[in-house]
């Protein structure tokens, strides 16, 4: 049973692979197969992020669209209170993908996604689906991150 050596190992994550071909393809794509969270942990969930610029448009380039929903995803973790690390925190992703071109796109995300993830391989599931809520979207991340307890931020009003 492999493991990942991620800064979430050290809050007492165990991320978990078995044996042979199990090893192989998570070293293959950058994941675990399994998680085993501790107890009493404080969870960030990020709902939905879709490869849409600022100003509203998606990019007609692929590596593009699935770079901006990467960062959505980052956005989203630091302004939970996370910081430039944030993805080192992320222990579950699931994405939901629109073929392109009738292929799928897991090919282009992989890449991008390591370049996030760094150490850090969490348990992903990756989700082929017919469309998205927006006409021409081909991702939609969503991921579960742990808030330690140092790097909480009050966002509360007074």
């Amino acid at each position: 049973m492999a493991q990942s050596t991620s800064k979430l190992s050290s809050h007492g994550f165990r991320f978990c692979n078995w044996a042979g071909p199990g090893e192989e393809a998570a070293t293959k794509f950058g994941i675990s197969h399994a998680v085993v969270v501790p107890p009493n942990i404080r969870t960030v969930i990020v709902g939905g992020q879709i490869g849409v610029k600022d100003d509203g448009t998606v990019p007609t380039d692929l590596a593009e669209e699935i770079t901006e929903a990467f960062d959505n995803v980052e956005r989203s973790l630091k302004a939970a209170g996370l910081g430039d690390d944030a993805w080192e925190h992320v222990y579950s992703i699931t994405t939901y993908e629109v073929e392109k071109d009738g292929q799928g796109i897991t090919e282009v995300v992989l890449p991008i996604a390591k370049k996030y993830l760094k150490k850090t391989k969490p348990v992903w599931t990756g989700i082929t689906v017919k469309a998205l809520v927006f006409p021409g979207l081909h991702i939609e991340i969503t991921v579960q991150a742990f808030l330690p307890n140092s790097d909480i931020v009050d966002t509360m009003d007074p």
